[in-house]
């Protein structure tokens, strides 16, 4: 099974996930920019394709946004979504909905199983530290532990 994890992050909090999820599973990590398209990243040579993003006011990277509206594949694709945040509880829930809807709105197949990193919200400030070094290796797992699962399947 081939996978790439791609991903949009303005702090390097998502960056961080990526690239350990990158390590574990011995893939590339790509981050999308706004230049991007689904064209220049050749993503039909891919089965698994891991999408993360920070979540800014509850809304998902625009990067990530119009990457996804522009995307264009010719066989669906399965998609395991990664998120990193700081605000209000629950806010994650609505942006990964927004995430599932464009994506199966192409057609392409969503994972039940995400990863979230929660930074915590105090205020008007989030924590610093985020994430964490164990939410670092636990997002490395989550992604090693997905590989598995399709490779069963």
């Amino acid at each position: 099974m081939k996978a790439i994890i791609l991903y949009a992050s303005k702090s390097g909090n998502t960056k961080k996930l990526a690239d350990q999820m990158a390590t574990q599973i011995g893939c590339e990590a790509v981050k999308i920019t706004s230049t991007s398209t689904s064209a220049t990243l050749n993503l039909e040579e891919y089965d698994l394709i891991f999408l993360g993003t920070g979540l800014y006011a509850g809304t998902p990277n625009e990067d990530i946004v119009k990457f996804l509206n522009g995307l264009n594949l010719k066989n669906p694709k399965q998609f395991a979504l990664f998120i990193t945040w700081g605000g209000a509880p629950r806010s994650d829930k609505m942006a990964l909905g927004k995430l599932r809807a464009i994506l199966e709105g192409k057609g392409q197949k969503v994972l039940a199983e995400h990863f979230a990193a929660y930074g915590g919200w105090k205020g008007i400030l989030m924590k610093r530290g985020h994430p964490k070094p164990d939410e670092i290796a636990a997002a490395g797992e989550w992604a090693k532990g997905i590989m598995v699962k399709m490779e069963k399947s």
